[in-house]
């Protein structure tokens, strides 16, 4: 059994849990408010709320860099799928920052918004729109990590294959669904903004699925001998 892969998986399982917890009861933007919220409204809700966006923004911090460890378990995996050379294997590893130190930078900006209350709503709309952006539009990076992580699978050199296939179509299915997310500039309203089906739910539940889905294989995969030291 390898442990490392293990501990790798349970890390993106603490990771969703910390950005849930750092978006709803700390933060108080799961769902997104709307693109529409007046500069005012907006800016009240971290002025008012100061406290907890400093402590959502520590949450997410943390949250930020466990996603590594899970996606650093996961690119084992593929590596030893795609074989011995694996370009798209390490394609991915410089992906991932793409999509998951945002969520670091996500939390700065929320903090920032939130640290001087003398600051203007203008400048703290900025700031807060600044933050969701990070979480929402980083959909074609997410794309191709997704996609090319489903062809990897797809095409596991392996006589057994170390995860089974039908993973690797719903990471492709997963790639696929998030881009919408990359047309949020365009639209304040409907299924295309940052708080629509489309562009931010759709995109946020197949994600979470896609997380639920490679923990299980990960741990299903690390007993299998091509994963031990």
């Amino acid at each position: 059994m390898n442990r490392s892969i293990i501990l790798c998986a349970w890390a993106g399982q603490i990771a969703m849990f910390l950005m849930f917890m750092a978006m709803w009861p700390a933060w108080h933007v799961l769902p997104p408010p709307s693109p529409g919220l007046p500069l005012a409204e907006w800016a009240s809700h971290f002025h008012d709320n100061a406290s907890n966006m400093f402590i959502g923004a520590i949450i997410m911090m943390f949250a930020s860099p466990l996603f590594m460890f899970f996606f650093g378990g996961l690119v084992v995996c593929l590596k030893k799928m795609e074989g011995k050379s694996a370009p798209l294997t390490y394609g991915i590893i410089m992906l991932v920052p793409f999509g998951f130190v945002l969520l670091f930078f996500m939390a700065v900006f929320f903090v920032e918004a939130a640290f001087r209350p003398d600051m203007s709503a203008e400048t703290v709309g900025m700031l807060a729109d600044l933050g969701i952006f990070m979480l929402v539009i980083p959909a074609l990076p997410g794309l191709l990590q997704f996609v090319i992580t489903g062809l990897i699978i797809l095409g596991d050199v392996n006589a057994e294959p170390l995860f089974p296939r039908w993973t690797g179509y719903f990471c492709i299915w997963v790639g696929v669904l998030s881009i919408p997310g990359c047309v949020i500039p365009f639209f304040k309203t409907g299924p295309f903004a940052w708080n629509g089906i489309l562009a931010f739910w759709v995109p946020a539940v197949a994600f979470g699925f896609m997380i639920n889905v490679l923990f299980w294989a990960m741990r299903r995969a690390a007993s299998r001998p091509e994963l031990q030291a």
